[in-house]
């Protein structure tokens, strides 16, 4: 590629061996990874307006989690979102692609002896089918069998079962019976500012509520059967 396509402070997109990748600049040299980050989701936003810090790093958009552009390694995962920190670890994300660079004073050269151009299918471009990938820690869906199958068996033919109606006027009648209640005891118990009451009747009403649904699930498949 002419060095001349990336001029120093642009960042430049393109497509080699399969991979999406970009180029930029960062101190005065050149560096390539992939142009999106193995951190996003399905609707990837990817690295051309992402964030570069002072310790040699590149940040996701979406995620912030910070890549270390010389070696690929995540840096910081999910550093302002504990909850999903832990929900998702930090080893269900693979380190970032880092692709080796060389310039001269007319060209720049990738390094086409990377094994990742080989296994085409180790990565793509992104989007909601991107399980193949290995990289995207939203689109894993492993499959599910019925214990005491084998993997291959041929899951067979089962009746169908027809659910309960319920007409929308008793529906409707129960939602706003269940509203009238949960909103005069919420604030008898906050007039009163007994919070372990608060709490006690909330655990109380939807134990009842979940109770009435299991029941009613029950007997519309015992009518169906």
């Amino acid at each position: 590629m002419p060095l001349d396509e990336v001029p120093p402070g642009t960042r430049k997109l393109f497509s080699y061996g399969g991979l999406s990748l970009m180029l930029f600049w960062y101190r005065n040299k050149l560096y390539c990874v992939e142009s999106r980050s193995p951190a996003e989701g399905a609707y990837s936003e990817g690295f051309i307006d992402a964030l570069l810090s002072q310790e040699y790093t590149i940040e996701c958009p979406t995620t912030k989690t910070t890549f270390d552009i010389r070696t690929g390694k995540i840096m910081d995962w999910y550093p302002d979102n504990p909850v999903l920190a832990f929900l998702t670890p930090k080893d269900t994300c693979r380190d970032l692609v880092v692709v080796k660079v060389k310039t001269d004073d007319e060209a720049v050269y990738i390094d086409a002896s990377d094994e990742r151009f080989q296994d085409k299918q180790s990565l793509t471009k992104g989007g909601y089918d991107t399980s193949a990938e290995t990289n995207n820690v939203f689109g894993l869906e492993p499959k599910m069998y019925v214990e005491g199958r084998n993997p291959g068996d041929v899951e067979p033919d089962r009746p169908m079962v027809s659910a309960k109606k319920l007409s929308p006027a008793t529906l409707a009648v129960s939602t706003l019976a269940v509203a009238v209640v949960a909103v005069t005891g919420s604030a008898v118990c906050l007039y009163f500012e007994n919070l372990v009451a608060l709490g006690l009747f909330w655990l109380t009403g939807f134990s009842i509520v979940a109770f009435f649904i299991t029941q009613f699930a029950s007997e519309g498949t015992e009518d169906g059967m």
